[in-house]
């Protein structure tokens, strides 16, 4: 009796994948401040800029902010017009998370006007990840725990339609999966498995896979999905289909050359009935 070992694998389904490539979007977490100029009045812009006089005011009250290097500038102008001319200009400022907009004592006018930057009313700073999520990546060995950000996940598909992604932690260029807490707080989504050698083990979901926004986890140098992953025993069964890389081409014909195999096997296993019956009446018969 050849019988035949039937799963995911053997009919070549293990690989099947049929998710499509979201366009992926990160934001981070800003603190919910907004910012207040109120300490760069006449006497705060004459430290900050090193003017002979306090005349000095924030043109238009307005705040900007480069989001490629992170910093916030001010354009000051004064009614004195020796200053006008010496000082009048942009300057970095400094804004607490609580949006105080500050200047640091005789700060260095911008030759010109700085490029790439926009007006803002909030705090853009990015909200650094909780203790407990550092915590979290330095017990897993990744680096750059203490550079880790909170960022709000967004995806778009093909048709332009977009859908939130929750919350994920920023480190590097690889993005994990975060969850928020009732309680406010935030964790990063984890997965139990046992290893090769019979030890429990967690490993930290990641976003990724073929669309962006499937939790994986890296185990042993193989990616899996965290789903396929919670719960397996690698000492036991150490085959474990690795998450898939890229989108099935011609899906349905797999699946079909599949059913083709499952219908050939339920074809032997008649066949196997069949003597199996044969054997026991010959038996009864003696």
């Amino acid at each position: 009796i050849d019988l035949k070992q039937i799963n995911s694998q053997t009919l070549g389904l293990d690989t099947l994948n049929v998710q499509k490539a979201y366009d992926v979007k990160s934001e981070a977490v800003t603190p919910p401040a907004t910012l207040s100029t109120t300490a760069l009045d006449g006497a705060g812009l004459k430290t900050g800029t090193g003017s002979t006089t306090d005349t000095g005011s924030i043109k238009d009250g307005k705040v900007y902010y480069n989001s490629t290097s992170k910093d916030y500038y001010v354009e000051v102008e004064f009614t004195d017009a020796t200053d006008q001319t010496n000082k009048g200009g942009f300057y970095k400022v400094n804004v607490a998370d609580d949006g105080a907009v500050t200047m640091t004592a005789a700060t260095t006018k911008e030759g010109t006007t700085p490029t790439g930057i926009t007006e803002v009313t909030q705090v853009q700073k990015p909200v650094a990840a909780p203790a407990a999520i550092q915590a979290q990546l330095t017990a897993a060995h990744v680096a750059g725990a203490d550079t880790a950000e909170m960022v709000k996940m967004s995806y778009t598909d093909k048709n332009g339609k977009t859908i939130d992604g929750g919350f994920g932690v920023k480190v590097g260029a690889d993005i994990y999966a975060a969850t928020k807490n009732k309680d406010g707080s935030f964790s990063i989504n984890t997965t139990k498995y046992t290893d090769k050698d019979g030890n429990t083990k967690t490993a930290l979901n990641q976003l990724g896979g073929v669309d962006g926004k499937t939790e994986v986890v890296t185990i042993d140098g193989k990616t899996y999905n965290a789903s396929k992953a919670a719960g397996h025993d690698f000492k036991a069964q150490p085959e474990l289909a690795e998450a898939a890389a890229k989108t099935t081409e011609n899906p349905l014909q797999k699946i079909d050359a599949a059913l083709a195999q499952v219908d050939a096997l339920r074809s032997d296993l008649g066949a196997v009935q069949n003597r199996f019956n044969s054997a026991i009446t010959n038996l009864g018969n003696t």
